[in-house]
C-alpha cells in the first residue's frame, strides 16, 4: 500500500494538516528551551568578594580573592566571607552555589553533560517511535520530561541539578527529532518542503521566547518551571494528533490507517478515499499466494523484520548515503554554533542578543523555503554550504583596519553574518534532506544516530573556537573547509524533491538503479 497516495488522498493543506502541524510546531518550539535555557538558569552577573567585617587590617579585594595586610605580612585567601553579586539576576545556578573563579568551570561542565544527555537520548531512545510509533513516542517522553524538569526546579544541589538535566537532555534529542519526522510524514511529497523548513522557525520563535521568559523571571527555579510546565499541556494533543500514516503502513497497520484517513476526510470534509483500503486488503490477500514466486518478497519481508543501525550500512546506495548524512550533521552543527560563537558579541544586553540571534533565522529560513521549492534539496543545499565556506575562507584574508586606519570590523561582521545565513539555510535543508532520503522503516535510526554527530559538532565547535587563542585563522579554516567539503559530497546524492517518501531498503535500491540507468540512457 503506498502511503503517499493515501496522504495525496487527503489534500495537500487542509484543516487536518494545519492542525496537525500547529501542534506538531509547539512541541517543537518548546524543544528550544531546555536546550539554551542555560543560559540564564546558569547566568554570571558581576561579582567580586565581600567586604572583611575587621577594618583595622588593610584589605586589597579582587574578584577571587583578597590580599590582608597585618604587621607587614601579606596573605591572599580566595574570598574568605563569600562573593557579592550584581543585581542583574535574583538567582541562578551560579549564585546560588558559588560558580565562580576556581568553581566557574562547574557551570560550563552542567551544560556539557546536558549535551552528553543528548546524544546518548539521540542514539539510544529515538529508535523509539519505529519501534512503538510517533505519537506514543513523543507524548510519553514529553511527560517524562516534565516530571524531571520540575524536579530540577527544586534540586537543592548542584550535582542533583545537573544530574536531573543530563536526562531531560536525553528526552529532548528524541522527542525533536521524532517530531520533525512526523511533520515530513503527514505531508504529501510534493508538499512536504514548506511544512519541514516551516517547522524550524518555531525553534526560531522559541528561542525568541525564552528570551523574553529569562528577560522578566530572574530567578532560576521560577524560569525552569516555566519552561517545563508546558509540556504538560500536550495531553490534550493525544486528542488532536494521530499516529503517523506512513508508519501505520510501514507496520501494515491497515486498520488504524483506516480510521485516521477517515477522521482526517472528515475534518477536511472530503470523501473518504476507501478503494485504497480496498486495493490494499487484496493485495494482502494476494501475497501470500505469489510469495514465492514474486520478486517482491523481499520488499514485503522488509516491513516485518526488526532493523537496526547496522541496516544503514547494509547495501552500497545506502551506506553512501549514510557516511554522507553523518558527515553533513556534524559539519553543520560545528559551523553553525562554531560561527554563532565567533561572531563579534552584538550590544545591549543578553536577553536582547538571544531575541535577536533567534529573529535572523526566520529570513534564511523564508529563503530556504523559497528555494527548496523553486530549485529541489541539492541546488540549494551546495549554494549554502558553499556560501557559509567562502564567506569563512574569505575573511581569513581581511584585515580589520586597512593600511590608512579604515576600520573594516563591519565588513568582517557582514561576512560573519553572511555566512551564518548561509549555515541556517543549510541547516534546514539537511534536515529535510535527512528525512527524506532514507525509507520509512530505519528513517529514524538514521535521522537519530545523525544526530550524534550533530552534537558532537556541537560540543567540539567550542573547542575549536578556543583554539583562535593560539591560532586566529583557525575556526575559519575549520568551517570553512568542512562546509565546503559539505557542499561538493552533496552531488552524490540524488534529488529528493517531488518524490514519494521510500519504505523500504530495497525500494531505495531499486530508485537508484533506475536513476542510473535513465541517466545513461540520457546520455
Amino acid at each position: 500500500m503506498d502511503a503517499d497516495r493515501v496522504l495525496q488522498s487527503l489534500g495537500n493543506y487542509g484543516r487536518f494538516q494545519i492542525l496537525v502541524f500547529l501542534c506538531l510546531c509547539f512541541i517543537y518550539m518548546r524543544g528550544a528551551w531546555p536546550v539554551l535555557g542555560s543560559i540564564f538558569l546558569g547566568g554570571v552577573p558581576d561579582y567580586s568578594c565581600k567586604e572583611l567585617a575587621d577594618v583595622n587590617k588593610t584589605v586589597i579585594y579582587r574578584v577571587c580573592d583578597v590580599t590582608v595586610s597585618i604587621d607587614g605580612q601579606n596573605t591572599t585567601e580566595s574570598c574568605p566571607n563569600g562573593w557579592r553579586y550584581g543585581d542583574e539576576f535574583e538567582e541562578t545556578i551560579v549564585t546560588q552555589w558559588d560558580l565562580v573563579c576556581d568553581r566557574d568551570y562547574l557551570n560550563e561542565l552542567s551544560t556539557t553533560i546536558y549535551m552528553i544527555g543528548n546524544t546518548i537520548g539521540a542514539t539510544f531512545l529515538t529508535p523509539l517511535s519505529d519501534k512503538f510509533g510517533r505519537k506514543k513516542t513523543i507524548l510519553t517522553l514529553l511527560l517524562i520530561q516534565a516530571a524531571i524538569g520540575i524536579g530540577a526546579a527544586f534540586a537543592n544541589t548542584y550535582a542533583l541539578f545537573t544530574a536531573l538535566r543530563f536526562f531531560v537532555g536525553m528526552l529532548n534529542m528524541p522527542i525533536a527529532l521524532s517530531t520533525y519526522v512526523m511533520v515530513t510524514e503527514f505531508f504529501p511529497s510534493n508538499f512536504r518542503s514548506y511544512p519541514s523548513v516551516a517547522v524550524n522557525c518555531s525553534w526560531s520563535i522559541g528561542i525568541m521566547v525564552l528570551a523574553t521568559f529569562g528577560y522578566f523571571l530572574r530567578d532560576w527555579q521560577t524560569l525552569q518551571l516555566v519552561i517545563t510546565i508546558p509540556n504538560l499541556l500536550t495531553i490534550f494533543f493525544y486528542w488532536f494528533i494521530p499516529e503517523s500514516l506512513p508508519w501505520l503502513i510501514a507496520k501494515k497497520k491497515y486498520k488504524e490507517a483506516e480510521k485516521v484517513t477517515k477522521w482526517a476526510s472528515k475534518i477536511n470534509g472530503i470523501p473518504f478515499p476507501k478503494h485504497l483500503f480496498e486495493e490494499a486488503e487484496k493485495e494482502s490477500e494476494d501475497t501470500s499466494e505469489k510469495e514465492l514466486h514474486s520478486s517482491e518478497v523481499l520488499v514485503e519481508s522488509d516491513h516485518k523484520q526488526a532493523y537496526t543501525f547496522l541496516d544503514l550500512f547494509r547495501t552500497p546506495v545506502i551506506r553512501r548515503y549514510t557516511i554522507i548524512t553523518f558527515y553533513l550533521w556534524f559539519a553543520n552543527s560545528i559551523s553553525y554554533f562554531g560561527i554563532l560563537f565567533a561572531t563579534p558579541t552584538l550590544h545591549g544586553n543578553q536577553f536582547l542578543n538571544l531575541g535577536i540571534s533567534g529573529a535572523v533565522e526566520i529570513p534564511a529560513q523564508i529563503v530556504c523555503v523559497i528555494a527548496i521549492n523553486l530549485l529541489g534539496r541539492r541546488k540549494p543545499l551546495i549554494f549554502f554550504l558553499l556560501l557559509c565556506g567562502i564567506m569563512n575562507i574569505v575573511t581569513i584574508f581581511i584585515p580589520e583596519t586597512t593600511d590608512d586606519g579604515t576600520d573594516l570590523k563591519p565588513l568582517l561582521i557582514t561576512l560573519a553574518m553572511i555566512g551564518k545565513f548561509g549555515i541556517t539555510g543549510s541547516y534546514s535543508v539537511t534536515y529535510l534532506y535527512g528525512s527524506e532520503i532514507f525509507p520509512t522503516v530505519i528513517r529514524n535510526h538514521a535521522v537519530g544516530i545523525a544526530s550524534l554527530f550533530e552534537n558532537v559538532g556541537g560540543i567540539v565547535a567550542p573547542f575549536i573556537v578556543y583554539g583562535a587563542t593560539s591560532l586566529k585563522e583557525l575556526p575559519l579554516v575549520v568551517f570553512g573547509v568542512l562546509t565546503i567539503v559539505g557542499g561538493i559530497l552533496i552531488f552524490f546524492l540524488p534529488e529528493t524533491h517531488k518524490r514519494p517518501l521510500p519504505e523500504t531498503i530495497e525500494e531505495v535500491e531499486k530508485m537508484t538503479k533506475e536513476n542510473l540507468m535513465q541517466s545513461g540512457e540520457d546520455n
